[in-house]
């Protein structure tokens, strides 16, 4: 049973999360990828003992049973979302080329593999920044990364032809840094309240803090975007959200410190079936 949260542990959180971060990323700042995914997948497994590991894609769920209903019980609220996204993919150009055109099989099953390190741009590459390349190639105006109205739609229908898909993103050699830098920000503590995204996804994991129970690092990029009052919300755009509450100033989405972040994220989910637009309520 989770505890939900008392008094004296918000009067603590600070200061234990941030004794708990110094401590543990010490460990992992320059350790490399697979080395730092089984770290933390063996804290969880210590702290969460009674959770199943394929259970992490469920977010908060997987503490909150009556959660968990809900979100069977809207299992198809992002369809309206989805429509409008496929109306988006395929919509021609005036060069009659689509954003279809651009993605290996017109967008099936590639949304599993990203974000992508490319050697040639010396960058991670997220999907969004993928949808923009297309559409700077081909004389379109950009989608601003986070808008849900654009590419919160296209990203909801491009995710949902991979839902099922087994995340399987790669991190070589020469990536290295680019995922140390995202685990590097993760361990960060930013803002007026001294918190660091792992005070809440790894030491606190499965508790709950103002209502809500705080999902764990791993199976954090599995179920983006999430529908919420019937809109899409990327990863993006939920990572600003966080950073506005620990009282820091937001990253810009499609910043490279939340691409790396995201790919940090997407890593530490390899193996967790995509599941796109799960509904969330607030």
């Amino acid at each position: 049973m989770i505890a939900r949260t008392s008094n004296s542990f918000r009067g603590t959180f600070i200061g234990a999360a941030s004794a708990f971060i110094c401590v543990f990323a010490l460990g992992i700042a320059n350790a490399a990828h697979e080395p730092t995914k089984s770290e933390i997948a063996a804290r969880l497994l210590r702290q969460l003992p009674d959770v199943k590991p394929s259970d992490y894609a469920l977010g908060s769920a997987a503490f909150d049973a009556e959660l968990r209903t809900r979100l069977e019980e809207n299992a198809n609220a992002g369809a309206d979302a989805v429509a409008a996204g496929r109306a988006l993919w395929t919509a021609k150009f005036r060069d009659g080329r689509t954003l279809a055109s651009c993605f290996p099989n017109g967008g099936r099953r590639i949304a599993q593999n990203y974000p992508q390190y490319d050697s040639r741009l010396k960058r991670v590459v997220t999907l969004e920044m993928a949808v923009n390349q297309c559409l700077k190639t081909h004389g379109q105006p950009l989608y601003e990364p986070a808008d849900p109205a654009t590419m919160g739609l296209v990203i909801a229908y491009v995710r949902s032809l991979a839902d099922g898909q087994k995340i399987a993103v790669r991190v070589p050699p020469a990536a290295e840094a680019k995922f140390a830098e995202g685990s590097r920000l993760y361990f960060t503590r930013m803002g007026q309240r001294n918190f660091a995204c792992a005070s809440c996804h790894l030491q606190n994991a499965g508790r709950h803090y103002a209502e809500a129970a705080l999902s764990p690092a791993i199976g954090q990029a599995t179920h983006w975007p999430l529908i919420r009052g019937g809109a899409p919300v990327t990863l993006h755009a939920r990572i600003r959200e966080c950073l506005e509450l620990m009282g820091a100033a937001p990253f810009a989405a499609g910043s490279e410190e939340l691409n790396h972040l995201e790919y940090f994220l997407a890593y530490l989910s390899n193996g967790l079936p995509l599941k796109a637009n799960a509904w969330r309520e607030k």
